[in-house]
């Protein structure tokens, strides 16, 4: 959960709207190569990477008071797309390495979708 203030695809201004992940799916694929060298008796790494995908859903209350008085929250949608999930299939590994499904998701939506820090 996280507060920010953001305008909502309607045009309606928040000073503190409380964000809350309803729903993250986080997966994370990573791959190593390693390669044995039997002329030179050992082994190297020969590349690491990692990948990130993301599919989340994100309700907010127009304020603290608001969530906490148990109105029901608003559901964020994408504007280019209409839809109430979120999606993103190459998310930097320096960024997401680590983190929970939650985390990725408040992540991803304050960063990408609202756009504050």
């Amino acid at each position: 959960m996280f507060t920010a203030a953001f305008t909502d695809p309607q045009g309606t201004e928040f000073e503190a709207a409380v964000f809350q992940v309803i729903r993250s799916d986080f997966t994370a694929n990573t791959s190593e190569a390693y390669v044995y060298d039997i002329r030179e008796g050992n082994g190297t790494i020969e590349s690491e990477n990692a990948s990130f995908s993301l599919n989340y859903r994100i309700g907010y209350w127009p304020s603290q008071a608001s969530k906490d008085n148990g109105a029901a929250p608003y559901i964020l949608i994408d504007t280019e797309t209409y839809n109430a999930d979120f999606a993103s299939y190459a998310l930097p590994a320096e960024q997401y390495s680590g983190l929970s499904a939650e985390e990725a998701a408040e992540l991803h939506c304050r960063t990408e979708v609202i756009g504050v820090e």
